[in-house]
Protein backbone atom coordinates (compact mmCIF):
# COMPACT_ATOMS: atom_id res chain seq x y z
CA UNK A 1 0.00 0.00 0.00
CA UNK A 2 1.54 3.12 -1.16
CA UNK A 3 1.07 6.64 1.43
CA UNK A 4 -0.12 8.31 -1.53
CA UNK A 5 -3.26 6.56 -2.05
CA UNK A 6 -4.51 7.07 2.04
CA UNK A 7 -3.80 10.57 2.26
CA UNK A 8 -5.00 13.85 0.44
CA UNK A 9 -4.91 17.91 0.56
CA UNK A 10 -7.63 18.08 3.16
CA UNK A 11 -5.77 15.93 5.25
CA UNK A 12 -2.71 18.25 5.55
CA UNK A 13 -2.96 21.62 7.91
CA UNK A 14 0.14 23.84 8.01
CA UNK A 15 1.25 26.70 10.40
CA UNK A 16 -1.37 24.99 13.15
CA UNK A 17 -1.09 27.02 16.82
CA UNK A 18 -1.58 24.14 19.26
CA UNK A 19 0.45 24.78 23.05
CA UNK A 20 -0.46 20.79 24.23
CA UNK A 21 -0.24 17.14 22.55
CA UNK A 22 -3.81 16.46 23.41
CA UNK A 23 -4.73 19.52 21.57
CA UNK A 24 -2.90 18.33 18.12
CA UNK A 25 -4.54 14.87 18.87
CA UNK A 26 -8.01 15.92 19.44
CA UNK A 27 -7.47 18.52 16.39
CA UNK A 28 -6.32 15.62 14.01
CA UNK A 29 -9.58 13.51 15.12
CA UNK A 30 -11.50 16.02 14.21
CA UNK A 31 -9.78 15.99 10.70
CA UNK A 32 -10.55 12.65 9.82
CA UNK A 33 -14.54 12.95 11.14
CA UNK A 34 -14.37 16.25 8.83
CA UNK A 35 -13.38 14.33 5.74
CA UNK A 36 -15.28 11.43 6.49
CA UNK A 37 -12.33 8.89 7.52
CA UNK A 38 -13.96 8.07 11.29
CA UNK A 39 -17.56 7.43 12.11
CA UNK A 40 -16.97 8.33 15.69
CA UNK A 41 -14.57 11.19 16.47
CA UNK A 42 -15.12 10.13 20.35
CA UNK A 43 -14.47 6.35 19.67
CA UNK A 44 -11.29 7.13 17.25
CA UNK A 45 -10.23 9.56 19.68
CA UNK A 46 -10.45 7.18 22.98
CA UNK A 47 -8.19 4.74 20.69
CA UNK A 48 -5.80 7.42 20.14
CA UNK A 49 -5.43 7.90 23.40
CA UNK A 50 -5.07 4.21 24.65
CA UNK A 51 -1.98 3.94 21.88
CA UNK A 52 -0.56 6.97 23.47
CA UNK A 53 -0.43 5.23 26.73
CA UNK A 54 1.64 2.40 25.81
CA UNK A 55 4.48 4.17 24.88
CA UNK A 56 5.41 7.85 22.90
CA UNK A 57 4.77 7.94 19.61
CA UNK A 58 7.39 10.46 19.24
CA UNK A 59 9.88 9.05 17.42
CA UNK A 60 12.49 11.60 17.20
CA UNK A 61 13.76 14.12 14.42
CA UNK A 62 10.98 16.45 15.58
CA UNK A 63 8.21 13.73 14.68
CA UNK A 64 5.83 12.19 16.09
CA UNK A 65 3.73 9.45 14.90
CA UNK A 66 0.28 8.89 16.55
CA UNK A 67 -1.86 6.21 15.57
CA UNK A 68 -5.68 4.30 16.42
CA UNK A 69 -6.62 1.34 15.04
CA UNK A 70 -10.51 1.69 15.35
CA UNK A 71 -13.97 0.08 14.45
CA UNK A 72 -14.79 4.21 13.72
CA UNK A 73 -12.39 4.39 11.14
CA UNK A 74 -13.66 3.73 7.54
CA UNK A 75 -10.81 3.77 5.70
CA UNK A 76 -7.37 4.01 5.83
CA UNK A 77 -6.17 7.52 6.21
CA UNK A 78 -3.19 9.78 7.03
CA UNK A 79 -2.99 13.25 7.99
CA UNK A 80 -0.71 15.63 8.36
CA UNK A 81 -0.12 18.43 10.51
CA UNK A 82 2.98 20.86 10.79
CA UNK A 83 3.24 23.27 14.20
CA UNK A 84 3.71 26.73 13.78
CA UNK A 85 6.05 25.88 17.00
CA UNK A 86 7.26 22.73 18.45
CA UNK A 87 5.35 21.03 21.47
CA UNK A 88 6.37 18.65 24.10
CA UNK A 89 5.63 15.26 23.03
CA UNK A 90 8.03 13.18 25.27
CA UNK A 91 10.14 11.89 22.36
CA UNK A 92 12.75 9.30 22.43
CA UNK A 93 15.51 12.19 21.28
CA UNK A 94 13.83 14.29 23.92
CA UNK A 95 13.02 17.00 21.70
CA UNK A 96 10.11 18.67 20.85
CA UNK A 97 7.80 18.05 17.87
CA UNK A 98 7.77 20.12 15.04
CA UNK A 99 5.56 17.89 12.85
CA UNK A 100 2.76 15.00 13.84
CA UNK A 101 1.61 12.06 10.94
CA UNK A 102 -1.37 10.43 12.41
CA UNK A 103 -2.38 7.11 10.63
CA UNK A 104 -6.42 6.00 11.22
CA UNK A 105 -7.08 2.26 10.74
CA UNK A 106 -9.97 0.04 10.49
CA UNK A 107 -9.36 -2.52 13.23
CA UNK A 108 -10.36 -5.20 11.02
CA UNK A 109 -7.08 -4.27 8.74
CA UNK A 110 -4.89 -3.59 11.84
CA UNK A 111 -2.55 -5.96 11.64
CA UNK A 112 -1.66 -6.10 7.95
CA UNK A 113 -2.31 -2.28 6.78
CA UNK A 114 -1.48 -0.86 9.50
CA UNK A 115 2.21 -2.11 9.50
CA UNK A 116 2.48 -1.80 5.92
CA UNK A 117 1.82 1.80 6.06
CA UNK A 118 3.59 2.27 9.34
CA UNK A 119 7.25 0.65 8.00
CA UNK A 120 6.78 2.59 4.96
CA UNK A 121 6.49 6.05 6.72
CA UNK A 122 9.36 5.30 9.07
CA UNK A 123 11.45 4.37 5.92
CA UNK A 124 10.42 6.92 4.06
CA UNK A 125 11.64 9.56 7.33
CA UNK A 126 15.04 8.03 7.73
CA UNK A 127 15.80 9.37 4.40
CA UNK A 128 17.31 12.65 5.82
CA UNK A 129 16.95 14.49 2.58
CA UNK A 130 13.21 13.53 2.14
CA UNK A 131 12.62 14.33 6.05
CA UNK A 132 14.44 17.79 5.28
CA UNK A 133 12.56 18.55 2.47
CA UNK A 134 9.38 17.28 3.98
CA UNK A 135 9.52 19.81 7.13
CA UNK A 136 10.83 22.83 4.74
CA UNK A 137 7.82 22.54 2.59
CA UNK A 138 5.35 25.74 2.30
CA UNK A 139 2.17 24.41 0.98
CA UNK A 140 0.04 21.52 0.74
CA UNK A 141 0.48 20.65 -2.66
CA UNK A 142 4.44 20.95 -1.94
CA UNK A 143 4.20 17.86 0.71
CA UNK A 144 1.89 15.58 -1.38
CA UNK A 145 4.70 16.05 -4.72
CA UNK A 146 7.85 14.87 -1.83
CA UNK A 147 5.35 12.15 -1.36
CA UNK A 148 4.63 11.17 -4.77
CA UNK A 149 8.50 11.52 -5.46
CA UNK A 150 9.50 9.22 -2.71
CA UNK A 151 6.81 6.74 -3.77
CA UNK A 152 8.05 6.68 -7.51
CA UNK A 153 12.02 6.13 -5.89
CA UNK A 154 10.68 3.16 -3.93
CA UNK A 155 8.74 2.05 -6.48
Amino acid sequence: MEIKEVINEKLIELDFEASSKEEVLNYMVEMFYKNGVITSPQEFAKDVFEREKLGTTGVGMEIAIPHGKSKAVLKESIAILKLKRPIEWESLDGKPVSMVIMLAVPEKDADTVHLKLLSRLAYFLMDDAFRDELMKAKDKKEILKLIEKKELEVA
